[in-house]
């Protein structure tokens, strides 16, 4: 039977379960596709700003770099004249130094005469060159020049790859290139190594920048930008901190060729202790130092920290790159110096890999093809979703004048659904959370309500098959005493059957009543009502019912009040209960006994001497149709109803009833 009920509750819980998982994957779904919909509408923003701001950065450029007025163009003539008689000049100084050191004193000074004037007619004519050169037709070409193509492309490749470090969305992943006029790769976005600034070293050359992916292999590479990330998280919040790593590369003396890349380890010390050590650096041969800023309080213009100082006191090379198509005596003659690192998107390790490994933010053509769409505000605006990532690209002109100078592709690649994912994370905790919470309450209170249907059900069949079998006996003794009466017409005794058939009916009507009784209690339309009750008066005008049957039996009442109890709750039924209580101390007796009534301020007790009730006794007497032990009075009384009843009408008023054994009897207490 049980495992029935068991059954039954399994049969309900899990589609109940199912349904509210069903409604939380919907809603959270649901929820997930909005916070995407709104990523991709952020992204296509920002993707729109990042391509306007790339070609009207560029036009701005190419159109300051072509003088549009006469004035202009002569003021730009003279600088690159004045320019060019000084490097005429420089290359003279530098030829007399190597030729003349060895031989001057040999020289008399006629020949010496000779060189001057060959040195001024030549520099006489590098100076009617120039002027020829930058006069009339020649102008145009001459300004070309001055915005060449080393400077040019420098420039392209410097926009482009920084043009995505201000967008505001960290996770917005892109890439750029730029195409000439002909459709030739100018500059893409790339992780590149060397001077990074447009502008030159002192020596007037510049190193670099190195784009690493002409040079390592993509295990190569993570390894380098593992080291420029652990750099990063060293320093990170440490602003008083030297760094942790350095990089190097030895290249060409005039800057153009990659020799080697070096990660050195550093150790720093501060104070006069670590400046004693005078560590010289094995690789580069120097002794290096960091001093930090000194702390100063802004709105007061106060320093609050002294500088610190520290030094190197040991390195070592912790990872290492040569050029395998570099000579040995080539590398000997070579620059080695501190080097300047460009990994994008490098706000995490894993972004950077991400964006790194991506073909399509990486797969620009050496050669490009541009369709542009004229009269249209987002013309070469193509979409390359697949649903998981979000990939566009924008192709556009850079003007310089009426004519076009360059074209620009601007790529984005994101992933809009792991974003919002991101994103949802604790609203996805949240609302299993509160879908568990739910599902459990509504599956708790169906139990409750189950476990109630099935305890009346329970209730109802004892009652019925109980009320069978009280029935049955005082149903077959109207039969018999009818039958004799039938059968045997004696006048003697017909009185005697009618009395018995009489009283029999009486015992039957009693049991119908108190089974309507508990028929009430169980139904939900039940409706007690609510005064307050003092108990001790209510024992002594219940008590009172009794009066006759205690004077026959010869029974002393005590009762001892120390503190009234008192209930909120219904007169009547109260009433009935405690009847019944009274009614079996009363009834289960001996002659010349005692009842001891006991009221204090959260409990009460109704004590009766006689003979002690055994443990199956007190363990069943509150179950219905109970019957207790026979001898214990003259009459077949069934203790079981009016103890089932008592209790189900003081459970209705939150109060608690035990029964035990007491000393003399037995007793019940009442317990608030």
């Amino acid at each position: 039977m049980k495992e029935a009920a068991r059954r039954r509750k399994r049969r309900f819980w899990k589609p109940v379960a199912a349904g509210f998982m069903a409604l939380y994957l919907l809603t959270m779904g649901l929820a997930t596709y909005l916070v995407k919909e709104k990523y991709v509408d952020e992204y296509a923003q920002a993707f729109e700003e990042i391509t306007l701001f790339l070609i009207n950065t560029a036009s701005e450029k190419e159109n300051e770099m072509r003088p549009s007025d006469e004035e202009a163009r002569i003021k730009r003539r003279d600088e690159i004249v004045k320019r060019e008689a000084e490097e005429a000049n420089k290359k003279l100084e530098e030829a007399r130094r190597e030729a003349g050191k060895a031989d001057t004193e040999n020289v008399g000074e006629e020949t010496a005469d000779k060189i001057q004037e060959e040195d001024a007619r030549e520099i006489s004519g590098e100076e009617k060159f120039s002027e020829e050169t930058a006069s009339g037709e020649d102008t145009n070409k001459i300004i070309s020049e001055e915005w060449g193509e080393e400077e040019r492309t420098e420039f392209y490749q410097k926009l482009v790859d920084e043009c995505f470090r201000s967008t505001g969305k960290q996770e917005m992943k892109g890439s750029a290139a730029v195409y000439d006029t002909e459709g030739k790769l100018l500059a893409k976005s790339c992780d590149a190594i060397g001077d990074l600034a447009s502008a030159v070293s002192t020596n007037g050359q510049k190193n670099g920048p190195f784009v690493l992916d002409d040079y390592l292999s993509s295990r190569q590479k993570e390894e380098m930008a593992e080291y420029c990330w652990k750099d990063r998280m060293t320093a990170e919040g440490h602003d008083t901190m030297p760094e942790k790593y350095r990089f190097l590369i030895r290249t060409s003396s005039d800057g153009k060729e990659l020799y080697d890349i070096f990660v050195q380890e550093l150790t720093w010390e501060e104070g006069r202790e670590a400046a004693k050590k005078r560590y010289v650096d094995p690789l580069t041969g120097s002794i290096a130092s960091y001093e930090t800023d000194a702390y100063i309080d802004y709105e007061t213009g106060i320093e609050t920290g002294e500088r610190q100082v520290f030094y190197v006191t040991d390195s070592h090379v912790v990872w290492e790159w040569t050029n395998p198509d570099v000579q040995e005596g080539q590398k000997a003659k070579g620059k080695l110096q501190n080097a300047g690192m460009n990994f994008s998107h490098m706000e995490t390790f894993e972004e950077w890999r991400r964006w790194s490994s991506s073909e399509y933010l990486h797969g620009y053509p050496e050669k490009g093809e541009f369709y542009l769409e004229e009269g249209n505000l987002y013309r070469g605006l193509r979409i390359d979703s697949d649903g998981f990532y979000y990939r566009c690209r924008f192709q556009g002109k850079v003007w310089g004048g009426d004519d076009p100078c360059a074209y620009i592709e601007v790529r984005m690649e994101e992933r809009p659904w792991i974003a919002a994912l991101d994103y949802m994370k604790c609203v996805f905790l949240a609302g299993f959370v509160l879908a568990v919470g739910c599902m459990a309450w509504i599956i708790r209170a169906f139990e409750r309500v189950y476990d109630r249907q099935m305890t009346l059900e329970a209730t109802r069949r004892d009652l019925t098959n109980a009320m069978a079998h009280e029935l049955k006996t005082p149903l077959g003794i109207i039969r018999n005493f009818t039958e004799n009466l039938i059968e045997h017409n004696m006048e003697e005794k017909r009185d005697y059957y009618l009395s018995q058939i009489i009283g029999q009916t009486e015992e039957m009507d009693h049991l119908v009543a108190e089974m309507i009784e508990i028929a009430k209690l169980d139904s939900e339309e039940l409706v007690l009502k609510k005064e307050t009750i003092s108990f001790a008066e209510l024992i002594r005008e219940q008590m009172g019912r009794f009066t006759p049957l205690i004077e026959e039996k010869n029974l002393q009442v005590q009762y001892r009040v120390e503190a009234d109890l008192q209930i909120d709750g219904d007169r009547e039924y109260l009433a009935k209960a405690v009847w019944n209580l009274l009614s079996n101390a009363v009834e289960y007796n001996v002659p010349d006994g005692r009842i001891d009534v006991v009221v204090k301020e959260r409990w009460c007790s109704i004590e009766n001497t006689g003979a002690h009730l055994s443990e199956d006794q007190i363990m069943h007497a509150f179950d219905l149709f109970y019957t207790g032990d026979k001898s214990r009075g003259k009459r077949e009384r069934h203790m079981g109803l009016g103890l089932f009843l008592a209790k189900r009408i003081f459970g209705l008023h939150g109060v608690e009833l035990m029964i035990e054994n007491a000393d003399e009897g037995a007793r019940v207490v009442m317990r608030r």
